[in-house]
């Protein structure tokens, strides 16, 4: 047994449910294993367990021996404070959190099968079924299931929108703004970035709109960024303009810590220092980006929204104290669609959802197909075995086929599946 090994037996599922219950005696439920996480932090993401019938929705931690998280040096790591279940293979000792509570664990070493293992290493786990016979389906038949998956997969992002809207008292601006924000976490820094917005509503934004160093301070300082210690004197500016903050508006302490927020194997572009200041510019340079929007009708011209540099001193570092060796500043093309897949057209297509009005979703899919396609490791495999993806439309879609119906094996409910099995 290794870790990779049960890496796939937890992501795939493959062992025994019956009576499960945590070494603790829980009463476990498993609701989704979580994303498996290639940055720094727990093994898994965003899983959703049950445990004595109370939802908890956090990171999972793998290990073959308990007494690895130990060894691991976890214990000395904030950033695992938030694992909700620790997936051993051999529960050799009990481990605790920082506070002294004991980690719910579940061992799998008595309720995996051989052919469990087997099956869960084999080479051909990500390859395609039908990859042998897809340059023979039809190329509508294709087209078909492209269209399918995309509209599937637009519908999962318009309904999180409106989710989030009915949680937000129904009002679209806040909404735009703290989906926006998480867009501006690009994946790994996506939740924190939600916190924070959470944290800090649009209107204190918009009501400091003529102050930046105000409005970065008060983004630097709830995220936990301006803490000790100090690196130059740029953050010690913000951190006095931050405690101003904290007693004119009664925050009683940050809202994040450090070590909520991912910088392993990130460009110094893409670290949530430089996100953060990115859009704190976008924000308070349109302050009816929403209103916008939806009037707009070229993307070219709401990308120019977007071509703002953040401060003078983002510009030449990429944290405080490190200095850039190259210029830092407005937002690519690509991260710039990026925003538009995850946020601005999402909450077109739940703005037209929610008021009936189709011209809205009608935009919305016209920016889809105008935009580039995708370059990831899902869509090249598609494209290896002969699918022509011409826009992000369709790399959108291969994202969703891979995932809902390629990697599940639900080749019966997949168009391609169905010509060549039925």
């Amino acid at each position: 047994m290794n870790e990779q090994i049960l890496s796939q037996i937890w992501s795939k599922q493959q062992f025994d449910y019956k009576g499960l219950r945590s070494q603790q005696g829980e009463y476990l439920q498993i609701i989704h294993p979580g994303f498996l996480n290639k940055h720094a932090g727990a093994d898994f993401q965003e899983a959703h367990i049950l445990l004595n019938d109370f939802a908890w929705i956090g990171s999972v931690e793998l290990h073959v021996l308990a007494s690895d998280w130990l060894l691991h040096a976890h214990h000395q790591d904030a950033s695992f404070e938030n694992v909700i279940l620790h997936v051993v293979w051999k529960a050799d000792l009990p481990i605790y959190y920082q506070d002294g509570r004991e980690i719910p664990t579940l061992e799998l070493c008595h309720r995996v099968q051989e052919i469990n293992l087997l099956d869960s290493f084999s080479p051909s786990s990500n390859s395609l079924a039908c990859q042998s016979f897809f340059q023979e389906i039809p190329h509508e038949i294709k087209t078909q299931m492209l269209t399918l998956c995309a509209e599937q997969r637009m519908q999962i992002k318009y309904e999180s929108i409106i989710n989030l809207w009915n949680n937000n008292k129904q009002d679209w601006d806040e909404t735009f703004y703290q989906s926006l924000g998480k867009s501006f976490g690009f994946g790994l820094n996506a939740e924190p970035m939600l916190r924070l917005t959470q944290a800090i509503p649009l209107k204190l934004i918009l009501r400091n709109r003529d102050r930046p160093l105000g409005i970065e301070a008060a983004m630097m300082g709830l995220a936990g960024m301006l803490e000790d210690p100090i690196k130059d004197e740029y953050q010690w500016e913000l951190r006095r303009e931050f405690i101003h903050l904290k007693k004119k508006y009664q925050w009683d302490s940050t809202f994040l810590h450090m070590s909520d927020w991912k910088f392993l194997r990130l460009r110094p572009a893409n670290f949530p220092t430089i996100r953060m200041a990115q859009f704190a510019e976008v924000i308070r340079n349109n302050c009816s980006l929403l209103s916008i929007l939806l009037e707009i009708q070229e993307l070219k011209v709401i990308q120019t929204l977007f071509e703002i540099n953040p401060s003078n001193y983002w510009q030449k570092h990429y944290h405080f104290g490190k200095i850039s060796h190259k210029p830092l500043g407005q937002l690519g093309k690509s991260t710039f669609y990026s925003l538009c897949i995850n946020t601005l057209i999402p909450v077109l297509l739940a703005y037209a959802h929610c008021r009936g009005e189709s011209k809205y979703a009608d935009k919305a899919y016209r920016w889809l197909f105008e935009m580039d396609a995708e370059n990831n490791v899902i869509s090249r495999v598609y494209t290896q075995i002969g699918l022509e993806i011409k826009n992000a439309h369709d790399s959108q879609a291969c994202l969703h086929w891979y995932k809902n119906y390629c990697q599940t094996k639900k080749c019966l409910h997949c168009q391609v599946g169905k010509q060549i099995l039925l």
